[in-house]
Formats: structure tokens, sequence, C-alpha cells
């Protein structure tokens, strides 16, 4: 099931970038020890952005969170980006102050808050891609965000639909015949606007993008102990190298070759920025839980919204992650070895083969 935000009048006011971030000081959204990307490495990423009539500046200026275009139509974000992050909210509290002449008495992000920019690499560049207003906002309805009293997010899962359908190439989930693209130790990859240093000061103007490797569920489980649920989360990390407060919502994608990606992750929280044994928890978006839940969830926002169908998994299928499979996986031949480490050194061996072809 969805939660469904309609759009709805409301007055201006200023959110600094951070906004997306938790209320606890010691559990963040949280690039640290990144690098200067450009939108064609990832074009589908998204910023998230409090729009024009809600904030003043440059679209660097209204930036609080990420994102992925994941059809034409639907960008894909982290639910604590939509469910209290509404700027005619004075204080973000379970209760919208009465002053809010928005809608339904609660801090969820409403559309007429909410534009998305695609397309551009330096958000102040106004001349570079394009800011998309939204016509819906959505989250999904077990989303939890305080999972066992501990300020975190789980099923962090939310949706922005668009007015308008976007020419930018899309992501699609990785395909449950593509465990291998992230498995523990792979190379994986993250991008967004967010902090540059650990204490959330240094916003990047240009996109931002780091390599970080898949942690093992047992690994962050040592780390994080309950907070962490091997079934809607996984964890991500590297020396020196997180995303940090502002990324929110943007992607954790996992390269297939030949400048393909497949989404793995969601960025959702983390103890901080960069820290040992903290790794960046994401949102477990392909695999069994809630790979099926978002198809569902996609074909629900088309059927509302009047949208076309459209693939959020490799080889067409909309609906669930059982079904379409890709035509030709590359890794078939390693899933069939028996053999453990013959079988990982396949794998190791099938990665470098596409990354260089």
């Amino acid at each position: 099931m969805l939660t469904v935000v309609v759009p709805l009048a409301a007055i201006s006011l200023l959110v600094p970038a951070s906004a997306g971030a938790q209320s606890d000081g010691s559990v963040q959204p949280r690039i640290v020890g990144g690098h200067d990307a450009s939108i064609s490495q990832y074009p589908w990423q998204a910023a998230v952005v409090f729009s024009p009539s809600k904030a003043s500046g440059t679209a660097y200026d209204r930036q609080f969170c990420g994102g992925s275009l994941l059809t034409s139509r639907i960008v894909i974000t982290a639910a604590h980006c939509v469910f209290d992050t509404d700027p005619d909210c004075l204080v973000p509290t379970s209760v919208c102050v009465p002053s809010d002449p928005g809608g339904d008495g609660s801090t969820k992000l409403d559309a007429d808050d909410v534009d998305v920019v695609l397309g551009r690499t330096t958000l102040s560049n106004s001349d570079e891609g394009a800011e998309v207003g939204v016509s819906g906002t959505a989250y999904r309805a077990n989303y939890d965000g305080d999972y066992r009293g501990s300020g975190v997010p789980r099923f962090d899962v939310g949706y922005l639909i668009l007015n308008a359908p976007s020419a930018q190439p899309q992501i699609h989930l990785a395909g449950p015949d593509e465990r291998n693209l992230w498995e523990a130790g792979d190379a994986v990859e993250v991008s967004g606007w967010g902090s540059r240093d650990k204490a959330g000061n240094d916003y990047p103007d240009n996109l931002q993008a780091a390599m970080v490797n898949i942690v093992s569920d047992s690994d962050c489980t040592s780390d994080y102990g309950s907070d962490f649920d091997a079934a809607t989360m996984v964890c991500a990390a590297a020396p020196g190298t997180d995303t940090c407060f502002g990324d929110s919502g943007g992607p954790l994608q996992a390269p297939l070759g030949g400048g393909v990606y497949r989404l793995v992750g969601i960025t959702s929280w983390g103890k901080g920025c960069a820290q040992p044994h903290a790794p960046g928890v994401y949102t477990r978006v392909a695999d069994t839980t809630l790979g099926p839940l978002i198809a569902s969830d996609v074909a629900n926002l088309e059927s509302t919204f009047g949208l076309p169908a459209e693939p959020v998994f490799p080889g067409g299928d909309t609906r669930t992650a059982t079904k379409g499979k890709t035509a030709a996986n590359p890794f078939a031949k390693c899933k069939r070895i028996r053999d453990k480490q013959k079988r990982k050194r396949c794998v190791k061996r099938v990665k470098k083969k596409l990354r260089t072809a």
C-alpha cells in the first residue's frame, strides 16, 4: 500500500539543504571522500529541491535530497525525504502548525512544495537540464521512521510523480538474476550533492560521486546491532568515503559495464559520515522483500495518475521481481559453478571484462 500526498496550496519558507536529515543527532542519512562527476555518468540522478515559491535562490540553495529517475514520470527517493519535510510547517512536529495553509495537517511534503532537477551537473546552472514540477508525492504505507525506537528509518522508499515525462535515461532495479552485482565486497557507486565534510558544512554545487564496497550483513549487524534489518537494508562503505547530509534518497548503483548501472539501494541513514565501523545504510531495493513492493507501488501510481506502464526491472516486467530476466545475463555461467572460490573468481573476471569493454 501507498500513502499518496495530493497537491495543495502553501506559503514560501526557506529550508536548509540538510532538511532531509533525521532529527537524532547521532544517526543521519548520509559524499565525503568523493570527486567531481558529470551528470552524463549518472543521467538518472535527480536533485530534489524545494519549489521556488517555497524557498529562494537557485536549485543549489533549495536542494535537500537526491533521487533516481525510475520511469519517465517517477523519481524514487527516500521516504524520509517526503514524510516530514513540508516547508509550510514552521517546526517539524507530528502535526503541522495551524499557519500551514496546505493540506492534510501534517508535515508530509505536498506536491506543490517540491521540484525535481534532472540532467544537471551543476545545480546553480539553470541553462543545463531542467527543473520539473511534481504532481504527486508518495511513500510506502509501512514506512517506519523510528524503527525499534532508535530513530532509524525502515522501508525507506518514497516517490515523486513528475508533471511531465523526462527524456533523461532511467535506471532499473537490479533483477533477481543480477545478485552477483552487489554481493559483499563488490564495488558499487554513490552520487549526489550532499556534504563533502563530516560536519555537514561543505555542500558542493557540482555533482559528486565515489566508489564504496558492499558490506556483509553480518558485519553491518556487528556495527549497528538490531537497528540493522537485513531484509530491508544493505550497507556499503570505504575508508574515508561515505554519503552524507543532503545525499538522502540518492542512488547506490552497481556497474554492469558499458555505462549501464543497476539500482541496488537508496541512501537512507548511518551513524555520522565516513566514521569507522559505521557504514552507510541504504534501503535494499533490489532484493526479494522490497523489489516486488516497489514494482507494485509503481504500477499503482501509474494507475492513480494515468501514466503509461513502464518497466522497473531489466527485461521489461513492471510488476514483479521474479519475472522478466535479462536476455543475456553475463554471470549465468558463474552461477553454475558449485565451488564458492571458483565462482567468485569467475564473477571477478566477468566484471573486469565488462568494465573494460
